[in-house]
């Protein structure tokens, strides 16, 4: 071979290795690009992740601060006062080497200058003013929303994230995020009926149900003329047709109906008006949680009125307030129950001090639980509190409160009190006495076997002393008029507790006497002033830590041709001298007394204790005795037995408009119902009181939340957004 021939064999090697080498790099090149992109993406996700692990984070310490607050003020996050922070825990979970985040050396901004100076960080918006809104069930969104059908108070806030992580090689990367938080008020008597404990319903003649029920547990129900829940039911636990199983009762086969969106009344029994698909998948003959496919039957049949567990369902909860615990074992006397609710009607506590979040996280939401529950204890909302001694001495006072209606504390920490002589005798102690059979003092109650000192309370004479606003009616002092101390429309009647402090984990600590109660007369017109009317406050809500009677007509006229079960007796329902106003009533248990009732023969048979038809229009929040709580044959009474009578009423009316709150276990008034020689029923007219859907009666609000629109914003966005909150 030449050495021409030799050259060209060397140059088409040459090119071949250099095409080679081309290649090689081209390869090596494009996976290092793929690798930078992967790495960069699982960068981005890693951040992504941070950025909305720190909001949810955020969200619940916000959580904290909303709970405590009586009054959300826009700037409750603020900087200046009580931001928010990221927590140790979340930097624990990111300090290590698994984590590329790059940990912020100040975790909460006290200065609005602060802002955007840490790679991750976490800030809260302005509260927003409050918006009272009807949940419409129909809107897009609410399907599944446990508030739909219900009138809420709502505001919102945004929060904001940053996360950024960092590698030696591909730089940072920054993901901003936020998140809108919806907080709704609720107040407890919006609902028809609110179970906190398991509820059941059995009514032999038929009960109609209007407005939205919810049970916290589980609910039996069953009727034997029939049952029609006209409303929305949201039940947190499961439904079953027929008895609690330690009831001891029978079973009934009447029809139990609940509505679908075409407002039809369909049975939970098989039945022709079930959808095809319904009836074709399912053999059984009531349908129950127990089904297999209960969530996609219910909902066919009656498009989402009906929800439990199944559909996610979660407890509805008083703030600070645990769920309640049924009994683990009825054959015993000991109380296995949690039966944390009760501390609802008990009296204040000192004050709590709660630590820094940022330096005690456990110590600040224990302490925060406490003081959650604290203000929604009727007690601490009072504007007047009456107070029995054990030998049956009374006084009046008023608590001093700042601008957010806070109670203020002393040195001590017991809470500041503003001392009231009424001049006219509103309340009067009634020690129990009977002789040859008669009653000349107090009352007997047949169903508690017992006989009752009486503090009886003139609400008559209350309305006249608080609506003439007279500083001279109260002790003469110019913080002694109404209009300084009647804030709430919450009046509350302490008795002496059994301990000085609770020394149960439910933090239960009932009245030290089962021999003492409550009794409300006159009360067919309630206070309502027009100066707390101006100020928003409507109507009276009276509560006591011990059981309480209600005797006669209560915030209505007594005429039944005026008003009905759900509308109120006349239109003009918050004028302040004849109108009817917003009421509420708590206690260990209520009893109502017709207008007929005589305490001298309260220890007669029945043919001497004859009740009249009787009229009120009031919610009630109380406690029952639940079914197998005194042996494992006995019935709680169900809903259709709930407010507690003494009385043959014989076909007579008891007609109530309102709302039945059944909060928890009575302490006092524990003997179970069925007993016999206690009562007849009456014809049962309840209903849910029409105005309580906009202006429900001074009470506990329900805090539950809703988060929304969580969002990656560019950096701009963010900027813009942070700045337009705190500028």
């Amino acid at each position: 071979m030449n050495s021409s021939n030799k050259g060209n064999g060397l140059i088409v090697v040459l090119i071949i290795l250099t095409a080679l080498a081309f290649g090689v790099y081209s390869v090596s090149d494009l996976v290092n690009t793929e690798f930078r992109l992967n790495k960069k993406a699982e960068l981005y996700n890693e951040a992504k992740q941070a950025a909305e692990s720190i909001i949810q984070s955020g969200v619940a310490e916000a959580h904290m601060r909303f709970e405590n607050a009586s009054v959300l003020d826009e700037d409750l996050l603020a900087p200046s006062n009580n931001p928010l922070f990221i927590s140790d825990e979340f930097i624990g979970a990111y300090d290590g080497e698994d984590s590329s985040l790059i940990i912020p050396a100040v975790t909460q901004y006290n200065d609005p200058g602060q802002f955007f100076t840490q790679d991750t960080e976490i800030i809260g918006g302005r509260i927003s003013a409050r918006e009272n809104k009807f949940i419409d069930p129909f809107e897009t969104g609410n399907e599944g929303d446990p508030q739909a059908g219900l009138f809420v108070d709502s505001r919102t806030v945004e929060i904001f994230s940053k996360a950024s992580v960092t590698h030696p090689q591909l730089g940072t990367v920054t993901v901003r995020a936020s998140q809108y938080v919806e907080i709704r008020d609720i107040n407890l008597f919006s609902y028809a009926i609110y179970y906190n404990l398991p509820m059941e319903i059995a009514p032999g003649p038929q009960m109609d149900v209007y407005g939205n029920v919810h049970v916290n547990g589980d609910a039996w129900v069953q009727a034997n003329r029939g049952l029609n829940f006209n409303g929305r039911v949201t039940i947190a636990g499961e439904i079953s047709h027929g008895r609690h199983p330690d009831s001891g009762m029978g079973l009934q086969g009447g029809p139990v109906n609940f509505t679908n969106y075409a407002k039809e009344l369909i049975n939970m029994k098989k039945n022709d008006l079930w959808p095809v698909e319904a009836k074709e998948s399912f053999s059984d003959t009531w349908l129950e949680s127990s089904a297999d496919n209960f969530r996609e039957l219910a909902n066919q049949i009656w498009n989402g009125n009906l929800t439990t567990e199944d559909n996610e369902v979660q407890p509805i909860r008083l703030p600070g307030i645990s769920d309640y615990i049924e009994d683990t074992n009825p054959n015993t006397s000991q109380k296995e129950s949690s039966n944390n609710a009760y501390t609802i009607i008990q009296p204040t506590i000192d004050d709590v001090d709660v630590p820094s979040a940022a330096n005690d996280l456990e110590g600040y939401r224990k302490a925060n639980a406490l003081k959650e529950a604290e203000k929604n204890k009727f007690a601490y909302m009072a504007g007047l509190t009456i107070e029995v001694a054990e030998n049956g001495n009374l006084s009046y006072y008023s608590y001093e409160r700042d601008s957010y209606n806070n109670i203020i504390y002393e040195s001590d920490g017991s809470p500041k009190r503003n001392s009231l002589t009424p001049s006219t005798e509103i309340a009067s102690y009634k020690p129990f006495s009977k002789s040859n059979g008669t009653v000349n003092s107090g009352l007997y109650d047949k169903r508690q076997g017992k006989g009752i000192n009486l503090i009886e309370v003139d609400v008559s004479k209350l309305k006249d002393l608080v609506h003439a606003n007279s500083a001279e009616d109260w002790g003469g002092d110019s913080e002694d008029a109404p209009e300084e101390w009647w804030k709430t429309g919450v009046v509350y009647v302490k008795f002496p507790q059994q301990n000085t402090e609770s020394d149960r984990p439910d933090n239960v600590n009932p009245a030290k006497s089962g021999n003492w109660g409550v009794k409300l007369v006159e009360g067919s017109t309630i206070p309502n002033p027009e100066f707390a009317q101006q100020r928003g406050v409507f109507g009276t809500s009276i509560a006591t830590n011990q059981v309480m009677y209600v005797e006669g007509n209560y915030n209505a006229d007594g005429n039944l041709g005026t008003g009905s079960a759900t509308t109120p007796d006349n239109s003009s329902n918050f004028n302040a001298d004849n109108g009817e106003a917003p009421a509420a009533l708590a206690a260990d248990a209520i009893t109502f007394l017709s207008v007929n009732w005589d305490d001298a023969s309260s220890d007669k048979g029945m043919s001497n204790r004859v009740a009249g038809s009787t009229e009120v229009s009031a919610a009630i929040l109380t406690g029952l005795v639940p079914s197998g709580e005194s042996g494992s044959n006995s019935y709680s009474g169900g809903v259709e037995n709930f407010p507690r009578f003494l009385e043959n009423w014989g076909g007579k009316d008891f007609v109530m408009r309102g709302s039945m709150v059944a909060m928890f276990e009575s302490e006092i008034a524990t003997a179970k119902w069925g007993s016999g020689g206690v009562y007849s029923p009456p014809r049962r007219k309840w209903g849910f009181h029409t105005n309580y859907n906009e202006t429900p009666p001074p009470g506990p609000k329900i805090r539950t939340y809703r988060g929304r629109d969580l969002q990656i914003l560019t950096p701009d966005e963010y900027r813009a957004r942070v700045s337009s909150n705190w500028p």
